[in-house]
């Protein structure tokens, strides 16, 4: 289906066409009928429909909104021929293409009338200047025969029907053509179903209170009484529903006889003008009020959402702030120690004239170096799998597992464990570099932690299934174990959960916060003196 957005040109088919004409006719007819039921012409709908439509669709909807000009005449029964139809028709597309050249980049596509500099904006140069074009014809070509209080009249009731119907419009709903002709209603882009819904209850009140209202008061005296309702929804509600519920005094002003106006050029004149005035002050204040308390919430909203995310951003520097102090600290640690017995074994071998222990020195001095050089490749694991980007990828659980293990065979007592495999699940996709870190950290602990009494026989079992969308891998010993007071801090910075510890601590806090960046988890589950159980939990991808 072919798709052109709001007030962008595109492939209109005759049903596009049509559809454009149909929807001026419509507002030709009805303003027809209102004016023969109460003698009115304060009501004319197709300026209101041709500003809509021209924001939408631009200026090509002007040549069928000045046939549309003479149809209307023509029904209207204007006095003059068909010159003069010809010429008076042009009111109707020229108040619309006064609207689009002034107002076209005010709205932004999509966003209606986003803030209230947007909002006064598009009512100054989109319906209140575009108006003024309507002033020329008026004084000069209808029976108003120069008075300048009814062209201003006049002026006032074009511009509260522009304002009541093409605002509402143009802020709630944008139609888009398709093939088929134009999209009018569709989820994607019409609010105003949605803020009808939300907003039903009150809606039916409100309507059903005005026009109750209209029995009890005369409007011509008592129009300022709907002033103030309209300003208290505004203040309650905000925008979106004022602006509905001044479509609906519009409503009720022109389409309910009992509301407004009998023969309103019979009736006093002041008194009209003043009630139209009264109306475009009351409408227009309304909606400004209400897009500013609309405007205030909003901000409201966004500084309460950056508070939010400062406080969690500042929960986050502080944990990081203490977590780096405890790196310092450790890391200060971890490498002086192995550094000054090295030192240490190195004066010692100078001042000992024994050769025979010379062989010993080295070995000590081998097994601190390797201590050393394995804390700086924790680090480093650290450093790169928090900087890492995901990349997401099939990995083959078995074989990334024996990588792994002839990475560790050179660790203390590796050539004793028992290890055992159940592969359930043979594939996962997930970050090859951090799955990686992670299971090395967590079996080079299983192997690290096994008890070295002579009968003990060390097992590591390594299991994965699948169950549940999650990918499920097991990692059990039968080693030392983890005391119940260490098993909540086991996976902090720097934390050792044995007294025979002889780790840096970063082991299952790499571990953890590989698998949380995989947006999976971890959990132990463990005995002293039986074993340990740790379980990683991973997304199916």
């Amino acid at each position: 289906m072919e798709n052109t957005a709001h007030g962008n040109p595109g492939k209109w088919t005759w049903v596009t066409w049509l559809q454009i004409v149909f929807v001026l006719a419509m507002g030709s007819i009805v303003s027809v009928l209102l004016r023969n039921f109460n003698n009115s012409l304060l009501l004319y709908l197709p300026s209101a429909f041709g500003i809509a439509l021209i924001h939408w669709f631009g200026p090509r909807i002007l040549p069928i909104s000045y046939l549309n000009g003479i149809f209307t005449l023509f029904l209207w029964g204007a006095p003059g021929g068909w010159e003069r139809y010809a010429l008076l028709a042009t009111h109707e597309p020229l108040v619309a293409f006064f609207s689009w050249l002034l107002a076209r980049k005010i709205i932004q596509d999509g966003q209606g009338f986003s803030s209230t500099s947007i909002f006064i904006r598009f009512t100054l140069f989109g319906i209140a200047v575009p108006d003024l074009a309507n002033c020329f014809y008026t004084y000069h070509y209808t029976f108003i025969n120069g008075d300048l209080s009814k062209v201003f009249l006049l002026w006032l009731s074009d511009f509260i029907t522009m304002y009541s119907i093409a605002i509402p419009l143009l802020h709630f709903t944008k139609p888009y053509v398709s093939s088929k002709g134009i999209i009018w209603f569709s989820s994607a882009n019409f609010n105003l179903l949605k803020s009808f819904k939300e907003n039903a209850r009150d809606l039916f009140l409100l309507g059903a209170f005005f026009l109750i209202l209209s029995f009890i008061v005369d409007f011509n005296d008592y129009w300022f009484v709907y002033g103030i309702c309209a300003t208290i929804v505004a203040i309650r509600r905000g925008f979106e529903l004022t602006l509905l519920t001044n479509f609906i005094l519009f409503s009720l002003s022109y389409l309910v006889p009992l509301v407004l106006l009998y023969n309103n050029f019979k009736a006093s004149s002041s008194q009209v003008l003043s009630v139209h005035l009264g109306m475009t002050t009351m409408f227009f204040v309304s909606s400004l009020i209400g897009k500013a308390v609309s405007d205030f919430r909003k901000k409201e909203k966004e500084l309460t959402l950056q508070k939010k995310q400062l406080e969690a951003a500042n929960e986050q520097l502080n944990k990081t702030n203490s977590e780096l102090d405890r790196f310092v600290y450790s890391v200060s640690h971890d490498i002086s120690a192995p550094l000054k017995s090295i030192k240490g074994l190195v004066t010692l071998s100078r001042l000992d004239k024994d050769p025979d222990a010379t062989q010993l020195y080295l070995d000590k001095i081998d097994a601190s170096v390797q201590k050393l050089e394995g804390f700086i490749g924790e680090v480093l694991d650290h450093s790169r799998s928090s900087r890492k980007e995901i990349k997401i990828e099939s990995i083959h659980l078995e074989s990334a597992i024996h990588e792994i293990l002839e990475n560790l065979k050179y660790l203390e007592n590796f050539n004793k464990i028992s290890f055992q495999f159940d592969f359930q699940s043979q594939v996962i996709r997930s970050d090859r570099f951090l799955l990686k870190v992670a299971l090395s950290n967590l079996i080079s602990n299983s192997i690290k932690y096994q008890k070295r009494y002579f009968e003990h026989q060390p097992e590591i079992k390594i299991a994965s299934l699948t169950s549940g969308g999650f990918v499920e891998i097991s990692i059990s010993d039968n080693g030392e174990g983890i005391a119940d007071e260490y098993k909540d801090r086991v996976f902090e910075m720097f934390y050792r959960g044995t007294s025979n510890s002889s780790g840096s601590g970063l082991g299952l806090y790499i571990a953890r916060e590989a698998i949380e960046k995989l947006h999976g988890s971890i959990k132990v589950n463990t005995t002293y003196g039986e074993g340990s159980v740790f379980t990683l939990l991973l997304p199916t991808q």
